[in-house]
């Protein structure tokens, strides 16, 4: 929460970056620093791991995933869910890497002798991970103005009736009937944004206190990925410019929810 003069008080929360804690706050933003070992800086220099293998990899028994290159980082898509999840590598102990979600959450580990391990919600002591194939690199949908807004209208319905939650998603339509790369990158942004407030508010405490606070969802462009409070409206933005590291994930999305209404809630 930050002041700003007239005593208005201002609330926005930034998606964290690479298990990001630090929270700066100056003037009009409070924005989340780079790693703790970059005291600030959004990311470290880019670094190359090529001890980690693209492709399609089985997890456990039957959990099935891919991994794709994108730029220095990497999309992590699970089978038979539409999600894509940016991962930032960094080192690991012994030699080994790890890839972390934007919220900061530890997803891969790479031994230093090649072998993964896998974590998720249910197994968070992790599951072995074997490679069974090649992938192809995921791209954003390709979506009518009609059906963003049908799929705007089935969020909605989705939320009230799982969660109790009654609220609408907006964005500006009129600027998004005649770009169809906005169109797309909007879409794709509004569906984590989506699927954030399904995680959230399956939190009792989270659910109460969203409900009273947000009436409305409304996506807007930015320079970088931010949630903020006007008045009853959730604004959540992101940049279309940067393709899927423009956009936080629903995991940074509910966990920054967390931050931005009291609530702790698991990254």
């Amino acid at each position: 929460m930050c002041l700003v003069p007239g005593g208005e008080t201002r609330k926005r929360q930034p998606m964290p970056k690479r298990g990001i804690a630090l929270v700066l706050c100056a003037l009009f933003s409070c924005v989340f620093a780079g790693p703790a070992q970059a005291q600030g800086y959004d990311r470290m220099a880019p670094q190359h791991f090529g001890s980690i293998a693209t492709g399609d990899y089985q997890a456990g028994d039957n959990l099935h995933f891919s991994i794709s290159r994108y730029g220095d980082e990497f999309l992590l898509r699970f089978a038979g869910q539409q999600e894509v999840f940016v991962l930032y590598a960094d080192y690991g102990s012994l030699g080994g890497r790890v890839l972390k979600y934007d919220s900061g959450a530890i997803a891969l580990q790479v031994a230093g002798w090649g072998n993964m391990t896998l974590y998720t919600d249910d197994q968070p002591g992790g599951l072995p991970v074997v490679r069974t194939g090649d992938s192809v690199p995921p791209n954003p949908a390709q979506v009518t103005l009609a059906q963003m807004q049908s799929a705007a209208d089935d969020e909605a319905a989705h939320l009230s009736y799982a969660r109790g939650v009654h609220v609408g998603f907006a964005a500006d339509w009129n600027a998004l009937g005649g770009d169809g790369g906005l169109r797309s990158q909007t879409f794709d942004a509004m569906e984590n944004a989506a699927r954030a407030i399904d995680r959230f508010t399956a939190n009792a405490a989270a659910r109460n206190v969203f409900s009273q606070r947000v009436t409305a969802v409304r996506m807007q462009t930015s320079d970088k990925p931010l949630i903020q409070m006007n008045g009853k409206t959730l604004i959540v933005t992101f940049n279309p410019r940067q393709g899927y590291l423009g956009r936080a994930s629903s995991r940074a999305i509910a966990f920054a929810l967390g931050k931005l209404f009291g609530v702790p809630f698991p990254n």
